[in-house]
């Protein structure tokens, strides 16, 4: 699912005006005299509960008040956004079906069936990913992580399906959603009333944008299809701050392969600089495909920081590349050719990995464990020590048709006497399985599940690994395809 796009909006409430006049004259404290009870109370208790009603009516929140507060806040926040990133980390879960589907069939028999507990899911695999984002002048813009700092001097406009190769993911979070709902002349809000969260009243309205004003992208094969949406947000109406957004898809065309989308937003106030700002602290994406399997995106935002005024930004449109691609760091000296491929190559990783917390995206380095020979040959192609960069390309766990987990490791380049060189290995023999598992039993595993990438270690039959510092991995250089 693609980001959404700049639009330029503006609220019309014509007809909601309308209803929210009519709900002051109901909501108006008045009474006539010959409608009062003759039960004998004295005319100072009649005039207290009058004086009551009237400070009440004076000092609650108009709902029609809140909302244009609400939207100006918003609208101000947008301004300031484009000079503001944060770290995203996206947790997948990927649900199958216990029986799948034989053949065919429609989205409402899928919502049927999942309503009345006709069909049950399991959860088949999750991962994890990383990335850089800020909102970008009229869309969402990407980068990856740098190590142990933000280096906002080089965002790709490179779109986000092809830095990420393959599984569900959305922009609109960081700032698209609101845009797109809150500065449109076409959308349409009503009020739903008052509710409280953790003690707390907030009041909550509904919208809709009609799928011709709209500017969410699905993605559909080799296109992108826009669809309509509804949902609710929640304000505070003491600080007017959007509090909580959902929103739903309409049904969705076939070729997308989803029935639905909903996600759900939840905001809070940073600290950023000297000042404070409306930004998303978690985000939820769920998806139903039209083979009845689920997939669930977790979103949270951190470590949101200012572009700094020395900063030079520079917006480019390189070719994708997947989430394991590193932009090699700038060394002086005379670039090396490729080195010939199945030579062996340890390395010791400087970067610890652990499958709770690290992702696909962020940066790795390891140092060379023996001199590299050329075959038949005494001559030293990578010395020992030798620095090697690159990224960890995937943080898989599956649960079918066995419990395993997958760690990719992508190395991009090695640096050594002053000049870099790409490097490219792939693990040392498939299937790619480690740890002290018999080798008849890693037979069986093989034919059971699908072959892992060549940069991919798996683990079987375990569901947490960590690799500290200073772990040992064997490769073999090859020639990327």
């Amino acid at each position: 699912m693609r980001r959404l796009s700049r639009a330029s909006l503006c609220g019309s409430q014509s007809w909601l005006q309308a209803a929210f006049q009519a709900a002051r004259r109901a909501g108006k404290p008045a009474c006539r005299q010959d409608c009062l009870p003759h039960h004998g109370f004295s005319s100072a208790f009649v005039v207290f509960l009058v004086l009551t009603a009237a400070l009440y009516s004076q000092t609650a929140p108009d709902p029609s008040e809140v909302l244009d507060g609400a939207r100006e806040k918003i609208q101000a926040t947008m301004k300031h956004l484009p000079k503001y990133a944060c770290l995203q980390t996206v947790d997948r879960t990927y649900y199958a079906l216990s029986v799948p589907y034989v053949g065919q069939t429609s989205c409402d028999q899928i919502s049927a069936d999942k309503k009345k507990g006709r069909k049950r899911l399991h959860v088949d695999a999750t991962d994890r990913l990383r990335f850089e984002v800020a909102q970008g002048m009229d869309n969402e813009i990407h980068a990856l992580p740098q190590a142990g700092r933000f280096d906002f001097t080089r965002f790709d406009l490179t779109e986000i399906d092809q830095m990420v190769d393959s599984g569900p993911f959305a922009t609109g979070a960081f700032g698209g959603y609101l845009e797109d709902i809150f500065e449109n002349d076409a959308s349409l809000y009503d009020y739903r009333g008052p509710k409280t969260n953790d003690g707390k009243q907030v009041f909550v309205y509904g919208y809709q944008v009609a799928e011709s004003v709209s500017h969410y992208e699905v993605h559909a094969q080799d296109s992108w299809v826009i669809t309509g949406y509804s949902g609710t947000f929640e304000v505070d109406p003491q600080t007017l701050d959007i509090e909580r957004l959902t929103i739903e898809t309409s049904e969705l065309p076939a070729e997308t392969q989803l029935c639905l989308a909903d996600a759900a937003l939840d905001y809070q106030r940073v600290q950023i600089g000297e000042g404070t700002f409306l930004l998303p602290r978690q985000s939820q994406l769920h998806l139903i495909l039209r083979n009845g399997q689920e997939t669930n995106n977790i979103v949270v935002f951190s470590a949101c920081r200012e572009f700094r005024t020395e900063s030079a930004v520079r917006f480019e449109s390189p070719e994708g590349k997947p989430v394991g691609t590193l932009e090699a760091p700038v060394v002086p000296g005379k670039p090396r050719p490729p080195w010939p491929s199945g030579l062996a190559v340890d390395l010791r990783l400087t970067t610890a990995i652990d499958t709770d917390t690290s992702a696909a995206g962020d940066p790795v380095t390891a140092t060379v464990v023996n001199a590299v020979h050329a075959v038949r040959s005494l001559d030293t192609l990578i010395p020992a020590g030798a620095l090697v960069h690159g990224r960890i390309s995937r943080i898989e766990h599956h649960f079918s048709p066995m419990e395993y987990l997958s760690i990719g490791l992508s190395f991009q380049s090695v640096v050594f006497d002053g000049a870099l060189s790409p490097f490219a290995v792939r693990t040392e023999l498939p299937p790619h399985f480690t740890g002290t598992v018999p080798i008849d039993l890693l037979r069986g595993l093989a034919s059971r599940m699908p072959t892992p990438p060549p940069d991919t270690i798996v683990f079987p039959h375990e569901n947490h690994h960590a690799m500290p510092a200073g772990t040992v991995t064997h490769w073999i250089t090859w020639t990327r395809p």
